[in-house]
């Protein structure tokens, strides 16, 4: 047997011929022979924060055949071994991609895929997952740093999300069981409700995101005075109003399903026809899932992916595309009764403070263009002098001013900046 690696990063001690192996003995359900495999990093720094991603090309059975595989590996080093914990994000993961979305597959009755094929996970001796390779079946991201998706991109996820969201109301219908299941397993999704919040590590990086915003806007002439000094007063409550808004179980929610939780670009992967006109998209990275309000899914996404323009001019069009898919899903599976438009509009309204979180923590990160010359791996964010310089970046960028303005504009004329 033979290996090799491609690109600059050493493959790890961990991602050896016996995973690869496993991996498809557990899919074949049949014995398999490794005749040689090449791998290498599958993303670079900024694209995934909490795991380490690489693609595997696995020639076995004599050479007679191949397969592309992707394993996505959370090793338990530095801040991201104990968030990874706090979040449960290896677990909520790996079931979802090997027990929950081949169900929603199921009872949806259309063969919609919610997610890449998966193979094999295991905790021994690094939790990892191993999936089909969605680039060797044509799937690409967009590049984060050009600003946003355009109305095509986010018309085809608003759908998805709507069949997803659908699936999952399906799929809970069918038992107190399968009701009970989501509910659990999914109970939180950014914030961990058995952690205090004033030591929540990623509210603590929403919290310095929101005051070097505070510092930075204080000389923009476009934006009112009055956001950055009500942006200001928000401090001493931002942690707690961010737990709150985000927390599954609020009494006010009135519909359930199973939320994706982080659905941002480089989550999502698009295949195309003639290279430009996109024609299907994948999810991907289900660690931050959570079982509550649609709105916590379509905030996030419609605040963080689509471009400027798209966001100033479409989102009542894209909230549309949402609901019409959603109900279909409902119709052919005969759900009732089928939520009505003002259910899903005032479920997306109670969730858009988390919307100024995007606007104000988020965003930056997400448009913060490449440098080869910056460490913005997830554990610079945790390192007071690398995370400083960084956000001296991502907060200075002309993408993100231009993005952001109108944004805050907005949600300081509907009363969410308070």
């Amino acid at each position: 047997m033979s290996t090799a690696t491609e690109g600059t990063m050493a493959l790890p001690s961990y991602l050896t011929e016996s995973l690869i192996k496993r991996s498809l003995e557990n899919d074949l359900q049949r014995p398999v022979t490794i005749e040689s495999f090449t791998a290498g990093p599958a993303t670079v720094a900024g694209d995934n924060y909490l795991s380490d991603v690489f693609w595997i090309r696995v020639l076995y059975d004599g050479g007679a055949s191949e397969k592309r595989l992707l394993a996505k590996c959370m090793p338990d080093v530095g801040d991201r071994g104990a968030t990874l914990d706090i979040l449960d994000a290896f677990r909520k993961e790996s079931s979802t991609f090997l027990q929950v979305l081949p169900e929603f597959t199921r009872v949806v009755g259309t063969g919609e895929q919610f997610g890449a094929k998966c193979y094999y996970a295991t905790a021994d001796p690094v939790r990892t997952i191993v999936f089909e390779d969605l680039k060797a079946l044509g799937f690409r991201m967009c590049d984060r740093t050009q600003g946003g998706l355009d109305y095509a991109h986010l018309e085809l996820v608003m759908r998805k999300i709507g069949k997803f969201h659908a699936a999952s109301m399906l799929y809970a219908a069918q038992s107190a069981d399968n009701e009970r299941q989501l509910r659990e397993r999914y109970s939180y999704g950014f914030y961990n409700p058995q952690q205090k919040v004033e030591d929540f590590p990623i509210l603590s990086v929403f919290q310095k995101g929101l005051e070097k915003f505070v510092s930075v806007a204080a000389g923009w002439p476009e934006l009112e005075a009055e956001v950055v000094r009500k942006l200001q007063t928000l401090r001493p409550t931002f942690k707690q109003r961010i737990a709150d808004c985000v927390n599954p179980r609020q009494p006010a929610t009135r519909l359930h399903v199973l939320n994706h939780g982080d659905l941002w670009s480089n989550n999502l992967m698009f295949r195309y026809e003639d290279s430009t006109v996109p024609r299907e998209v994948m999810f991907v990275d289900y660690q931050l899932s959570c079982y509550g309000s649609p709105g916590l899914d379509l905030v996030y996404s419609l605040y963080n992916c689509p471009r400027a323009d798209v966001r100033q001019t479409r989102l009542d069009d894209l909230l549309t595309v949402y609901y019409r898919s959603l109900c279909e899903v409902l119709e052919l599976g005969n759900y009732s009764p089928i939520p009505t438009r003002e259910c899903i509009k005032q479920e997306y309204e109670q969730h858009e403070f988390f919307g100024l979180v995007c606007a104000v923590s988020l965003l930056p990160i997400l448009l913060m263009e490449r440098s080869d010359d910056v460490d913005i791996s997830f554990d610079a964010f945790f390192d007071q002098k690398q995370a400083e310089r960084i956000r001296e970046i991502q907060y200075n960028g002309t993408q993100y001013r231009e993005a952001v303005v109108p944004m805050l504009q907005s949600l300081h004329a509907r009363g969410y900046i308070q």
